[in-house]
């Protein structure tokens, strides 16, 4: 797959590292919006069919974020579709929380703390997720139904 930002065109790979889709960058070198000694895979936090949200963690730790833009071609909605969905209560004071979709089906539900790490991976056949586990504070809830997808901000207080 290519992606174009501004004059510049590179060419992609899309994949996994475990715990996200990732985008790896076939370029090493000055890429247009960020230079490079080695290969660069980028966790993808969110995308629709014209953009991606990504997070890049570099040897020393720390973290760059940046939003890319593409053509509707290269992320087209045939391929990655977004799922409409409500999380509530948000922020939850309970146990649980209700999630609902008019897309029909299981939910493959990951939750990850805000420096990405996975604290759940599970499957629910109804609309409520037991997150009476958590400690409080904030989560991103990535839930997949039928192959659709949507990230979100979940708080526990």
């Amino acid at each position: 797959m290519e992606l174009s930002i501004d004059d510049f065109t590179d060419t992609y790979t899309l994949g996994n590292d475990g715990t996200y889709d990732t985008v790896e960058f076939a370029t090493v070198g000055a890429l247009g919006f960020y230079t490079s000694t080695g290969a660069q895979v980028y966790q993808i936090l969110q995308q629709n069919n014209t953009t991606m949200y990504v997070r890049n963690v570099g040897s020393e730790g720390n973290s760059w974020y940046s939003m890319l833009t593409t053509d509707a071609h290269a992320l087209s909605t045939s391929d990655n579709e977004i799922l409409d969905m409500m999380v509530y209560p948000n922020p939850v004071d309970g146990n649980y929380v209700t999630i609902l979709s008019p897309v029909q089906g299981s939910k493959e539900i990951q939750v990850f703390t805000v420096t990405g790490r996975k604290v759940m991976d599970t499957v629910i056949n109804g609309n409520t997720l037991d997150v009476s586990s958590f400690n409080s504070g904030f989560y991103m809830l990535k839930v997949t139904i039928n192959g659709q997808s949507k990230i979100s901000k979940l708080v526990v207080r």
